[in-house]
């Protein structure tokens, strides 16, 4: 047998294995973009979603090295699906969705592995829309920032900058907001940049349209612009028929509530067989009545219902769309009673930003209804936190607790634990329910409304109307009160 000289044999080994490393160094799938660049991570896309059983998704890897470089890696790596009975993928990244479920899609070189989760759902859930109409508008110190809502999507973020061109990547993200949204403690004098997206299960979608708007100081009002509408103001023929005639010439009124703010157009109601025709009122002023649109919302029932900000929106979406109402007003049901003190600060603040919002339009500021709690309870603490912030900035508040603590004569029964009702301790033992049943811990153990009743002649002192959860003498000062404050709105002094 011949043998080959041994020195061919090693110059022979030597040279494939020059050739080898040469190769190697010029392999363009072998995961380094350089000589002296090495593979980091790999990332892959699309990220985080959603298909129906039968649906294709194509996947890429892009790999991503030490001097920052990248580079595709879709045709290198090895793909893998968590579950093959969820998903199956092909060796260049083609996954096909096989049953419901979750799994996870992998691709990998050596060492290194990205991966992103991929959903199967008979109904795929699609990326929503970029939000539209939107719309910011300066306060002080603030910026209101309202928008369309999106079908499908579940939460809202903004991003804002000081600089123009504001993107998801450049701007300040404030997420799981809602439509309206105030933007507070901003500087005045400066711009303020920003766009929205909208969320659901599928992901972020792109951005909205920007908005742009600055806020600047405003003065408030001193203090003694407020129109406080109280128990001092419950009787009707101090008010002249001239300003009645005033208010059912120029007022327009859009006017929220449930069973207890009715109490007020329940009440008006009566006072027209009571007090004749001057008093009569309708949804569009017909005839020369006052133009009073009870309930005409949508989205919203009271201040706190269905949710503590609903009401606001539907309030945007109303005046939106009828631009000769001028007054608003909304009641709360009994969410003051549990409110704190950040609850009723949102309110004040929606209530601000209408007003910069529609400055043709009056807004009229409300207290809770009377539960039985007394001057230490939360409920009596949240009202006057509204009254103080009335007061104080010049506002027009409709008081209906007050208003249901005084009976005609002026008798408070502010410290007997007075209800809605017109219940309240009358023998001041503190046990506000006569039964002591846990029940009805604030049934009270006499009726103010019903002992005034009875020592006055109905139709002359007091008349018989519906009055949800009270007595007629109830609603009836409620009425007399709303007529002072539509008189008030139309310009009288209230002297």
């Amino acid at each position: 047998m011949n043998h080959i000289p041994r020195w061919i044999t090693a110059r022979t080994i030597g040279s494939i294995l020059l050739l080898l490393v040469l190769s190697g160094c010029s392999d363009s799938s072998s995961g380094k973009s350089s000589e002296h660049s090495s593979l980091t991570s790999i990332t892959v896309a699309p990220e985080d979603q959603t298909i129906a059983p039968g649906e294709t998704l194509q996947y890429s890897a892009t790999g991503t090295y030490t001097d920052s470089s990248t580079k595709d890696l879709s045709a290198t790596v090895v793909w893998a699906s968590s579950d093959t009975n969820i998903t199956a993928i092909t060796d260049i990244g083609l996954a096909t969705a096989l049953a419901e479920g979750t799994t996870s899609i992998t691709a990998s070189y050596g060492t290194i592995t990205g991966s992103t989760t991929l959903i199967v759902a008979e109904t795929a859930i699609p990326l929503p829309q970029a939000p539209s109409g939107i719309r910011a508008t300066a306060g002080d110190g603030r910026i209101t920032l309202s928008w369309n809502n999106v079908p499908g999507a579940t939460s809202y973020s903004i991003y804002w900058s000081n600089s123009p061109g504001v993107t998801k990547s450049t701007g300040t993200r404030i997420s799981g907001i809602v439509t309206p949204y105030i933007h507070s403690g901003l500087t005045n004098g400066i711009p303020y940049y920003y766009v929205i997206t909208a969320s659901n299960s599928q992901g972020e979608s792109s951005e909205s349209a920007m908005a742009v708007a600055t806020p600047t100081q405003t003065t408030p009002p001193p203090s003694s612009s407020a129109i406080i509408i109280d128990h001092t103001c419950t009787q009707l023929d101090t008010i002249p028929d001239q300003w009645i005639e005033a208010a059912r010439a120029n007022l327009h009124i859009a006017y929220g509530h449930t069973s207890h703010g009715s109490q007020i157009t329940t009440g008006m109601t009566g006072l027209v067989s009571f007090k004749g025709d001057l008093y009569r009122y309708s949804w569009g002023g017909s005839n020369g009545t006052l133009d009073l649109r009870d309930r005409p919302f949508n989205g919203a029932s009271d201040l706190g219902s269905p949710n503590r900000t609903a009401w606001a929106s539907a309030t945007r979406a109303y005046l939106d769309t009828q631009p000769e109402i001028n007054v608003i007003i909304w009641s709360w049901c009994g969410q003051v009673s549990y409110a704190t003190e950040a609850d009723i600060n949102t309110y004040l603040n929606l209530m601000n930003g209408l007003e910069d919002d529609y400055p043709d339009v009056l807004f009229v500021y409300m207290t809770g209804h009377l539960e039985g709690t007394g001057l230490t309870g939360n409920l009596h603490l949240r009202n006057e936190q509204i009254r103080r912030y009335c007061r104080d900035n010049g506002k027009v508040l409709y008081d209906f607790a007050d208003i249901e603590t005084y009976d005609p004569d002026g008798n408070s029964y502010a410290g007997r634990h007075p209800t809605d009702g017109c219940n309240y301790d009358y023998n001041n033992d503190g046990v506000t329910s006569e039964s002591g049943d846990p029940a009805q811990p604030f049934s009270g153990d006499r009726n103010w409304a019903v002992d005034w009743q009875n020592a006055h002649t109905e139709g002359v002192d007091w008349y018989d109307c519906d009055s949800a959860h009270s007595p007629p003498l109830n609603a009836n000062l409620k009425a007399h009160a709303a007529w002072c404050l539509w008189a008030r709105l139309a310009g009288w002094s209230g002297q």
